[in-house]
């Protein structure tokens, strides 16, 4: 069975990256206003994976963070270790 990838999902999968990579937490409230922030072009693209995905650099509680953005979804999907 195939999980549904819903905004709820991509919070909490968002979260566990976060943690896991940066020892950093996110709140709702700050992964909508990060997914706002690409929509209107105010971080750092560095690539277009494809159509749909584009990653972003931002400085977030002080770390530079590399965030995969959906663009069809309108938020981010995962957190990335980018070295």
């Amino acid at each position: 069975m195939k999980t549904k990838k819903d905004k709820q999902y991509s919070f909490e999968h968002v979260c566990k990256r976060l943690n896991d990579r940066f020892c950093l937490s996110i709140t709702l409230k700050e992964f909508d206003y990060l997914s706002s922030q690409f929509k209107i072009d105010k971080s750092n693209m560095i690539l277009v994976e494809n159509r749909d995905q584009e990653i972003h650099q931002v400085r977030f509680k002080g770390l530079l963070v590399t965030f995969v953005y959906s663009t069809s979804r309108g938020y981010i999907t995962t957190a990335l270790k980018w070295v």
